[in-house]
């Protein structure tokens, strides 16, 4: 994800800034009017809010342009951000722009010398934040793009992503989902660059619990432990399917595998190869049972032709000699 760049700001007249500790109010966001009714609204909250130039020291403060690169991209992507509602600076007072000592330029609500209600912040290397603030902190909902193109949409409490929010990469990949402390946690889809596609449980920011993962040429569905599938089921485009533990994306541990023309093995696994204890059941209808090493018939084996003969014996490499 993006850099952590937006601090508590305590609003001053000479323009210092300090931590102010605080415990904000959570405010969530509403669901958003009727698209004229809420372009509207945003034109007049902005319209109040910036005022184009004030003067400092004979000259005049600009609301800075954004010349990186990565942020006007995805700024261009995702539109004019849409303010809900909940949003309002009624019964506040409205600064123009003010800049702080490093660099930063913050126009929007203040009460009791904090950044309040609705405001904007513009940073040197092209990060914005447009959205809620209470008690000098993001708390509510807000947008923000990140230096690196990245941008997170959603909600937020104390500075931080937390609740339901939106997170875009700059390599097109996105999450939907929720958040807790700047982290993916709970439930929330994501799709990757590559197309792989999850939506499952979160926790901490890596997949854990119950998941559907969507690759390219396999879909997998079942449990992840800290961003890794431990068990499940696995179903290849070709007709293959695997139901059993994995490690490390790889079969491994005790499992169940169908081939497209009728074969099946049960039995352990090492690291996708078939090790250890196992059966397997041929398309004939022949049937082996015995000992495995390295995907094939090693050490002792009972084998049953179609036609109901037993042998038993000593097997290596897939063959028997004994």
């Amino acid at each position: 994800m993006g850099g952590s760049c937006c601090k508590d700001e305590n609003l001053e007249t000479n323009k210092e800034i300090r931590n102010v500790p605080n415990k904000p109010i959570f405010s969530h966001a509403e669901n958003l009017p009727p698209r004229s009714q809420q372009t509207k609204q945003n034109q007049e909250i902005r319209t109040q809010l910036l005022q184009p130039t004030i003067p400092i020291q004979n000259q005049q403060l600009q609301i800075p342009v954004i010349h990186n690169g990565l942020v006007k991209e995805m700024l261009t992507k995702l539109g004019e951000y849409q303010i809900p509602q909940s949003i309002t600076n009624e019964g506040l007072d409205v600064t123009p722009p003010i800049q702080f000592d490093d660099g930063s330029i913050y126009v929007g609500g203040i009460k009791n010398d904090l950044f309040q209600g609705y405001g904007e912040i513009y940073w040197d290397d092209g990060t914005h934040y447009w959205g809620q603030f209470n008690k000098g902190t993001k708390s509510g909902h807000g947008r923000l793009i990140y230096p690196d193109g990245d941008a997170y949409e959603g909600e937020w409490l104390d500075d931080r992503q937390h609740g339901k929010g939106k997170y875009w990469y700059s390599d097109g990949g996105i999450y939907d989902g929720r958040f807790l402390n700047d982290l993916k946690h709970g439930f929330g889809k994501e799709i990757l660059a590559n197309g792989e596609t999850y939506e499952g449980d979160f926790n901490n920011g890596k997949r854990h619990g119950k998941g559907k993962l969507i690759m390219a040429d396999v879909i997998f569905e079942g449990l992840f432990e800290n961003g890794q599938m431990v068990d499940g089921e696995y179903k290849w485009n070709d007709g293959r399917r695997y139901k059993g533990q994995i490690q490390f994306n790889k079969i491994h541990g005790h499992g169940e595998f169908w081939f497209p023309d009728g074969r099946y093995y049960k039995g352990y696994w090492v690291e996708d190869q078939k090790e250890g204890q196992g059966e397997f059941h041929y398309s004939d209808g022949s049937i082996y049972v015995g000992e495995w090493k390295k995907n094939k018939q090693n050490g002792y084996g009972k084998f049953t032709n179609k036609n109901g003969e037993v042998i038993n014996g000593q097997w290596v490499d897939g063959s028997m000699v004994k």
